[in-house]
């Protein structure tokens, strides 16, 4: 049997929900976003995003590799299939899609590993925005100061 062995001691992150607020994210359907963590070594984003009922995401495409889990609600790209509460979806780096929430009481809540960007593109293909690590940290930091509360630390693990 082999020893596995590290040059440091690894730590896991532990990251109370208290304080962790959601953030204004996709004007077009309402949808907030909550960071959990963001890594500036790799542009991977681990987020929970909140969209009201009956409303579609800005539709984006995805240069990296996407992992879904769904905490609450449900939703549909119309491929034949609905993700509901304990689904997991897994998007393909180099998928374009604009996600829609069903009909219900509550918001869709969604948990989120993405790698890289995620560049928000018209109905020919055409950027029209992206964000990745960078401009959610500003976007997190600036909302933190409106609200007058402090921010944490997303960056570090």
């Amino acid at each position: 049997m082999t020893t596995l062995e590290t040059s440091y001691d690894a730590v896991a992150s532990y990251v109370p929900d208290l304080g962790n607020i959601w953030v204004p994210w996709d004007e077009a359907s309402g949808s907030e976003i909550k960071l959990v963590k963001l890594n500036p070594s790799t542009g991977e984003m681990i987020v929970f995003i909140k969209t009201p009922p009956g409303k579609t995401l800005t539709k984006h495409f995805h240069p990296g590799t996407v992992v879904v889990y769904v905490v609450q609600g449900s939703w549909t790209y119309n491929e034949g299939w609905v993700a509901g509460p304990g689904d997991s979806v897994v998007e393909a780096a180099g998928s374009t899609h604009a996600p829609t929430m069903l009909d219900g009481d509550e918001p869709t809540i969604i948990f989120a590993v993405i790698q890289g960007s995620l560049e928000f593109v018209d109905d020919e293909g055409n950027r029209v925005g992206y964000d990745n690590w960078q401009t959610l940290l500003e976007r997190y930091n600036n909302h933190c100061r409106t609200l007058g509360v402090p921010a944490r630390d997303l960056t570090t693990w």
